[in-house]
């Protein structure tokens, strides 16, 4: 148990002791003694909100941990290292035998993969331990398509299927069908570094291109000149940029975005890894980004600067 569960086990049993001592009496109203028991009542609901607050920001951390990663690795390391390596084979530059003969291995790794995760599920369907495996493998991305992780997730049964990964399972997979090319875009409000609310549907007839990020990730940083770079030939017609970090320093974040001379719309809550539009796109590492149309619809994925200047070019909005 990590130290964040341990220090909120201990608050919860400290005021579940107080909550067993009796009512003090506050007065009486239409003949009825009144009891404190109303805001014991609203100290619960209070602690149940951080409780599921905490266990969602931490599943990521939780499921890092060299402990918990022990019995999985023993499963899947080996496989896992093989999908990993041909998934980044078939990225590089070769000749097309080359890449045949890497897609190949890949697909064949990855087949191994998708079979020895379906028999752990199976054997472990009615245990926690199916849905955690699962949510490794998509934290760390291995690129097991939709239906095959619906048809996964299904196997879960009983206690398997009412845990709180399986729950996290859940939102996964609603995020990851949300993040599609073609979808509608889920509006988000989030706030700026002057407090104002930012609305992404206040954009709706713009490109608006948002970025995912953090003060400390360097390749986040480093790819920001040149998407400034677009944002400043576009910006006074169809393009927008609304960049939301997932940083937990509010100072590390104005900080950086400082640094960075980042003058498009900056955006930040605090929540991380847990907030809300990070969640509803399953965003798990980064740098990503999700590029909407006029239209409201997802209509790119992870673009790169270059690859949005010669977008942004081919449907005639080049500023003038």
């Amino acid at each position: 148990m990590n130290h964040t569960k341990t220090a909120l086990l201990a608050f919860v049993l400290f005021f579940h002791r107080f909550l067993k001592t009796p009512g003090k009496k506050m007065g009486k109203t239409s003949g009825k003694t009144l009891y404190t028991h109303l805001g014991k009542l609203t100290l619960l609901v209070l602690l149940s909100f951080i409780a599921v607050t905490l266990q969602a920001q931490n599943m990521m951390t939780e499921l890092s941990d060299s402990a918990e990663l022990a019995w999985y690795n023993q499963h899947f390391s080996r496989l896992e290292d093989s999908v990993t390596h041909y998934q980044e084979a078939i990225k590089q530059p070769q000749v097309p035998a080359q890449r045949k003969a890497n897609l190949r291995a890949y697909q064949n790794a990855l087949s191994h993969y998708r079979a020895a995760m379906r028999r752990f599920v199976l054997k472990h369907r009615d245990q926690d331990t199916g849905a955690k495996a699962l949510l490794i493998s998509c934290f760390r991305e291995i690129e097991i398509n939709q239906d095959t992780l619906h048809s996964l997730a299904g196997l879960l049964q009983g206690n398997g299927a009412n845990n709180s990964y399986a729950a996290y399972l859940s939102q996964e997979l609603k995020g990851r069908a949300n993040n599609q090319a073609g979808q509608a875009f889920i509006d988000f409000v989030l706030p700026d570094d002057q407090g104002h609310m930012i609305a992404t549907k206040a954009y709706s007839g713009k490109y608006v291109l948002v970025l995912f990020w953090a003060s400390w990730c360097g390749p986040c940083r480093a790819e920001m000149p040149y998407f400034l770079a677009v944002y400043h030939q576009f910006k006074d017609r169809p393009l927008e940029v609304i960049a939301v970090s997932v940083d937990t320093d509010k100072a590390s974040w104005l900080r950086a975005k400082k640094q960075d001379r980042t003058d498009w719309i900056n955006v930040y809550d605090g929540q991380a890894w847990n907030s809300p539009v990070v969640r509803n796109y399953a965003i798990h590492r980064i740098p990503q980004n999700i590029l909407i149309g006029p239209e409201g619809k997802i209509v790119a994925k992870n673009i790169s600067a270059q690859g949005l200047l010669k977008l942004m070019a081919k449907s005639g909005a080049m500023a003038r």
